[in-house]
């Protein structure tokens, strides 16, 4: 940089101009200087870099890709052995953090979300909630562009950070939301900056129109509104393991919710686990077909004990239940004596929900409107979820916004199943599963449970069972397990 005081300001002069988006004609003050300091003198100014504002070397977003690289790649870091939560006799409960309309193009906190987040972190503890699943992290969201811009429409980085920190501090572990499917350029469809990847990570059947591209087709469903990425790229491959050991060891996140894991084969989301050891790991395999959630599963664990395999969302579970409810037909919940979703055939691999953001209706004014019946019958939902099988995961606004009336019977069932020791994989018996009737009775580790949905008022268990929690066509009773 000159060091004559008078280049100094015509030099800053320029560095304002060459901003994406001015120009000499409407910079304004940036230009008057320019013009009246000019004077006589001549430069041999280097023509200026292609580079984009965000690909600074000062960037904070860029510092940290690049610190990430020294840090976390398969060279400098050998992840140590994995400690999962969703295994066998989990006992964990998840809360899905958050909805589709609490970003800041619908709801404007000081803080953003993240410090909603952290305001109630006590709240969620106290609650019992094991694990919190926040949003995306990255500038885009669903449509990610940098990676490691950590400043989205969920609120700025340092709020991020708080928030993880609060979640810590009441003894919540925090899951983050993954999208390794398709991505986004910084400016435009495919100029991708921190990471830095060439276009030869675009599947060559995507519908992007520039070249170059990928070899190799999709090898999943494509996203529309991104571009696919060929996670069979080695650049691919070792960002996504770089950028997932930074979020796990550098952020504090514990675990992750893959999301479209349709989109990639389960194999490379068990490659992902085992390089950055995460507690917990999702996928969001978005199909009712609890075969193919199977096979899902199944694939992103290669050894015969299948402990470290991704759980899924049981998309079965919720389809049947949800059915079930709105029509009393429970029959739907029945397959041979076993719950007919993914939860019947692989319980300690399902995560069991009634709604999340994406079967929610899209529509701001639905949630705070929701007819009483709709709560009804996702209470009656939560009723079965959450003594059952599987591990259970509640909506944030059914929680947080449906009133204090609501949320004391939803925690009334949690503590439920805190207090009997009902798990992931626990004993299990349907005894009834007919029109306006559905029972059955759960072995927790302390007690024994039964739940009684439908308009069948008559229905009780009997004697020596204590009502533990009803509601507009729900019961729970427990019963002490003998010593």
């Amino acid at each position: 940089m000159p060091a004559n005081p008078k280049l100094q300001r015509l030099f800053s002069a320029l560095l304002i101009l060459a901003l994406p988006g001015l120009s000499i004609l409407n910079a304004g003050p940036a230009a008057d200087l320019l013009r009246s300091e000019a004077g006589p003198a001549e430069f041999d100014f280097a023509a200026p870099a292609p580079s984009r504002l965000e690909n600074s070397p000062l960037s904070q977003p860029r510092l940290d890709w690049l610190n990430a690289r020294k840090l976390y790649s398969d060279s400098a870091y050998k992840p140590g052995k994995q400690s999962r939560v969703d295994t066998e006799h989990s006992k964990v409960v998840l809360l899905q953090g958050f909805h589709w309309f609490a970003d800041d193009y619908w709801y404007h906190p000081p803080k953003g979300w993240w410090g909603v987040l952290a305001d109630k972190a006590p709240e969620v503890g106290r609650a019992g909630f094991d694990l919190v699943w926040f949003p995306p992290v990255s500038n885009g969201s669903y449509y990610p562009n940098q990676w490691y811009n950590l400043d989205s429409q969920w609120g700025k980085k340092e709020d991020l950070l708080r928030a993880v920190k609060a979640m810590h501090g009441a003894g919540v572990k925090v899951v983050a939301d993954i999208i390794l499917n398709h991505r986004n350029g910084t400016r435009d469809w495919a100029d991708y900056t921190n990471p830095d990847w060439p276009t030869t990570v675009i599947v060559r059947n995507d519908e992007w129109q520039g070249s170059p591209k990928s070899m190799y087709d999709d090898e999943g469903q494509g996203d529309f509104g991104c571009r696919d990425l060929d996670h069979r790229a080695p650049v691919v491959q070792d960002d996504a393991k770089v950028f997932l050991r930074w979020l796990r060891n550098t952020v504090g996140f514990d675990g992750w919710r893959y999301d479209m894991v349709k989109g990639y084969p389960g194999y490379y989301v068990g490659m992902y686990d085992q390089a950055s050891n995460p507690v917990f790991s999702v996928g969001e395999f978005y199909d009712a077909n609890r075969q193919l959630l199977a096979n899902w599963i199944d694939s992103t664990d290669s050894s015969g004990d299948k402990k470290n395999a991704a759980t899924a969302f049981d998309f079965t579970t919720r389809y049947n239940l949800v059915a079930a409810v709105e029509n009393e037909r429970y029959e739907l919940l029945n397959d041979n004596g076993r719950p007919s979703g993914l939860l019947g055939w692989w319980p300690a691999k399902s995560v069991t929900f009634i709604e999340n953001h994406d079967t929610s209706p899209r529509d701001v004014n639905f949630l705070p409107n929701a007819s009483q019946e709709y709560r009804a019958q996702r209470l009656m939902g939560y009723a079965y979820l959450l003594t059952h099988p599987g591990i259970p995961s509640v909506f944030w606004p059914h929680f947080f916004d449906w009133g204090a009336d609501y949320r004391a019977r939803v925690q009334a069932l949690i503590n439920i199943r805190k207090s009997a020791g009902v798990h992931s994989t626990s004993r299990m018996a349907i005894l009834a599963a007919t029109n306006e009737l559905y029972a059955a009775v759960i072995d927790g580790d302390e007690s024994r449970v039964v739940v009684k949905l439908g308009r069948n008022w008559g229905w009780n268990p009997g004697s020596g069972w204590t009502l533990a929690a009803s509601g507009d066509r729900y019961a729970v009773w427990t019963q002490p397990l003998p010593k």
